[in-house]
């Protein structure tokens, strides 16, 4: 492997290839299922020419389904190669930033050489080519095994006595492989289950079991947004199809699906596509990372990240409110907490610089409750708990698996607003793994005393802004601004530990608005440095 040809060799374009595999797959697949269907001829034919033709469809149905396997084979290995080709991509641009800053350059043919003007010292110029040396090694390792893997897939025999498996309408080969954890398996548990298999049960189960893998908490973030991105894909086809037959439905019926349930059915279809447009919007910001995607439920559900959970120093984790939805939420969420996380990032100054990395994450994974005809149904209504105690354990397996999926555990802070605030405080009831807790105009906290939370003593803090009629209303154990042990965080107008003005906020909307107290306080809980410089 050459420096030129690493350079070339481009991640996105290889999951784009993955992604067209895969819909050229389930193409070859329906076209196999309309030809057995058909060939049953609903009954209509029969005798010796109608089963010598129905041994010839058969073997029809069966050329095809080799040929859609060939190409999930060939996505399987697209499938494991682009995130590693994406690292050894971020590797050779630390590399080159690194060169810069000690006076040498790296050029396209992997040689390193001084830069224009400048006089390297001998050890640093040998460094950084002995590092450009072990970063081609490994490209050349994952060519080689990627080589090796399509030989072995595509010419291995006796292939077809592997478990076939279905999700979304295609079909692929899986091999035998432990049997993955049920949800809700202790994170701690998977994360040894996962470390335990190796490259090609990772990614035949990134083929068969997507949704599954991307739910798992215990399994490292990187490989969890591989899996959710392959769903989301998979999943705006099968919505995309669903949408097309219902209105189908809607077209032949004189009173236009007043008597059947179509028009309920694909307004919800069309909501559920619009949260996938969220989605992607929010993705091709870059730096991001899907970590949970669930469309099961009435509303579609994901968390995602900015910045890298896996290796992240610090991780904040916003729940938001009542009345969240991705579509209509996602895009501003991630915008606060992008801010939110540049914020923290300036609060650590030079500890950033130096690996102080922090990553947060938008985490709507739960049915939020909804205003307006959500306050007839018990488990959509702000109003009951009913919602928060059904996303508490959600929540609190998150958590758990941010610390179980690595080595080494970060400090998780979470940041709960208005009906999240008793999400988080139920999951950290539970014993959520989180080292703070930051309440934004809270109605409550699930409790009405604080060591109840599980955290270090003055690691709970409340933000209450003026005008916020929403935080005094008490129902879920009560006020927190009269609770003892939390730590109250201003909101009003002031400056930073730099001199820089910042916003006072009102209302129950603004708490994390770039710029404000409030957001500032947040970010320096999530720093460590809480209650550094705002009046």
């Amino acid at each position: 492997m050459r420096m030129h040809d690493l350079i070339r060799w481009d991640p996105d374009a290889l999951s784009d290839f993955e992604e067209a595999l895969g819909r050229c797959a389930a193409d070859v697949e329906h076209v196999r299922e309309a030809v057995t269907m058909r060939a049953r001829c609903e009954g209509r034919w029969g005798g010796d020419a109608h089963d010598a033709a129905g041994r010839q469809v058969a073997l029809c149905a069966e050329t095809l389904a080799a040929r859609s396997d060939s190409l999930l084979r060939v996505r399987d290995c697209a499938l494991l190669v682009a995130p590693r080709l994406r690292t050894l991509r971020a590797g050779l641009e630390a590399i080159r930033s690194d060169a810069a800053a000690n006076g040498v350059e790296v050029a396209d043919d992997g040689t390193v050489h001084p830069a224009p003007g400048a006089s390297p010292a001998t050890a640093a110029r040998a460094g950084i080519q002995a590092r450009v040396a072990a970063l081609l090694a490994h490209a050349a390792e994952l060519d080689r095994e990627a080589a090796q893997m399509l030989s072995r897939e595509l010419d291995e025999p006796g292939r077809a006595e592997n478990t076939s498996l279905r999700f979304g309408g295609t079909r692929t080969e899986v091999p035998d492989l432990p049997s993955p954890p049920a949800p809700g398996t202790p994170p701690d548990v998977v994360a040894r289950w996962w470390a335990g298999l190796d490259e090609r049960d990772r990614t035949a189960l990134f083929s068969g079991h997507p949704a599954l893998i991307g739910a798992l908490d215990g399994i490292p973030a990187g490989a969890r947004d591989a899996a959710n991105r392959a769903l989301l894909g998979i999943e705006r086809r099968r919505l995309e199809g669903v949408a097309a037959q219902l209105q189908a439905e809607l077209g032949g019926t004189v009173f236009g699906g007043l008597f059947i349930d179509a028009d309920a059915g694909l307004e919800q279809t069309a909501k559920k596509l619009a949260a996938i447009d969220a989605l992607d919007e929010v993705l091709a910001r870059g730096d991001r990372h899907l970590l949970a995607l669930d469309l099961t439920g009435r509303e579609a559900m994901a968390a995602v990240a900015v910045g890298n959970v896996d290796d992240a120093d610090r991780v904040a984790v916003f729940v938001p409110g009542a009345g969240s939805t991705l579509q209509g939420s996602l895009g501003g969420y991630d915008t606060q907490v992008s801010a939110l996380r540049d914020q923290a990032h300036q609060h650590l100054g030079d500890a950033a610089e130096n690996g102080g990395r922090v990553a947060a994450v938008t985490w709507l994974n739960y049915q939020a409750p909804q205003w307006g005809w959500g306050l007839a149904y018990t488990e959509r209504s702000p109003v009951s708990d009913l919602a928060a105690q059904i996303a508490a354990p959600r929540l609190s397996g998150f958590l758990d698996g941010l610390g179980a999926s690595r080595a080494d555990a970060p400090d998780i802070t979470v940041v709960g607003h208005s009906y999240g605030a008793v999400v988080a405080g139920l999951a950290l009831q539970q014993g959520a793994d989180a080292d703070a807790a930051v309440f934004l105009g809270a109605p409550g906290i699930g409790t009405d005393d604080v060591r109840d939370l599980g955290l270090s003593e003055g690691a709970a803090y409340l933000v209450e802004a003026r005008w916020d009629a929403f935080a005094d209303v008490g129902t879920f154990g009560g006020d927190p601004s009269f609770l003892d042990g939390l730590t109250h965080l201003p909101s009003g107008a002031g400056a930073s530990a730099t001199g820089e003005p910042l916003t006072a906020i009102t209302g129950h909307s603004s708490y994390l608005q770039p710029g404000s107290t409030s957001s500032y306080q947040v970010a320096a809980v999530v720093s460590g440095a809480a209650g550094r410089g705002a009046a």
